[in-house]
């Protein structure tokens, strides 16, 4: 671990460079570079194939950053999230940015940024204020140059957190609201799909009650959900499998024909997918 301040012509930064332990390259999410930074001029920072993700939000000033070969606009208040395995730079504008940066991995983080990706999260966000994301910062910057024992534990739980409030950002079904003809059909089917899981249910028939096309239907349903159609009603039926598996005395075969999911291997074999353990086992253990 080491500190570094740094006066350039370009930039006036402090910065720590952290070495996590092996156990935390393992088995953690850990911290590889954390600072802050004033621009004292314009300037570009251009860098490719480097195993670390990028968080940093913009205190004040502005600038642009180049991702994936799309510019984007980066003013005071926004905050930044790419994986720096793809090539990108970022530079500020006559109007110098002061920054707040972290650098950090593990193997984990790929699939939760694809995921974020996936479910609508870009590049560049604009949270109504930066009071979180300073404040998990700060966390983070205290913990990595405290002396704590379990340091690189606490480090772990700072960034979980960090990608908690990301996440927040790409998808939030909780507080989503239709839009337009897309977003009015996708919340209707959401409702049908809730209430009608017992029912044998196929694109095609859903095509048919809400009179659109099931690609059309299916690509508005992931859109406002971030999942698919099937995926969502096949979580409905094991949602309620393991209630009437728990709370109820009705066989396992049973359950399953009640739920929509039927012959019994078959609803096993879904239930497993998505529980990782047989009907027979989580009933077992939770009843």
């Amino acid at each position: 671990m080491s500190e570094h301040l740094f006066q350039g012509k370009a930039v006036s930064s402090d910065r720590l460079l952290y070495t996590p332990s092996e156990f935390a390259k393992s088995s953690l999410i850990y911290l590889q570079e954390i600072g802050s930074l004033q621009a004292k001029s314009t300037h570009t920072s251009k860098r490719q194939n480097l195993e670390s993700f990028l968080f940093f939000y913009v205190k004040s000033g502005s600038g642009v950053l180049d991702y994936n070969g799309k510019e984007h606009p980066v003013r005071q208040g926004d905050c930044v999230f790419i994986n720096c395995k793809n090539p990108y730079s970022h530079r500020t504008s006559e109007d110098l940015w002061a920054l707040d940066w972290i650098h950090f991995y593990g193997e984990s983080i790929l699939p939760i940024y694809l995921k974020y990706v996936e479910r609508g999260g870009q590049p560049v966000f604009h949270p109504e204020n930066l009071k979180e994301a300073m404040g998990i910062f700060t966390g983070l910057h205290n913990v990595a140059y405290s002396s704590d024992y379990i340091r690189d534990i606490r480090i772990n739980e700072c960034l979980a957190g960090l990608l908690t409030f990301l996440m927040s950002f790409s998808w939030q079904p909780e507080k989503a609201k239709p839009s337009g003809k897309a977003g009015k059909h996708a919340f209707a089917l959401k409702d049908y799909l809730d209430t009608h899981y017992q029912e044998k249910v196929s694109l095609d028939e859903l095509s048919e009650i809400f009179l659109i096309n099931k690609y059309t239907l299916s690509r508005d349903f992931k859109e406002q959900f971030g999942t698919s159609i099937i995926n969502y009603l096949l979580i409905v039926r094991i949602t309620h499998a393991k209630q009437l598996l728990r709370f109820s005395d009705e066989t396992v075969e049973e359950i399953g024909a009640r739920c929509g999911i039927s012959p019994l291997y078959y609803f096993s074999r879904m239930f497993k997918q998505i529980e990782g353990i047989s009907p027979l086992e989580y009933r077992q253990r939770w009843k």
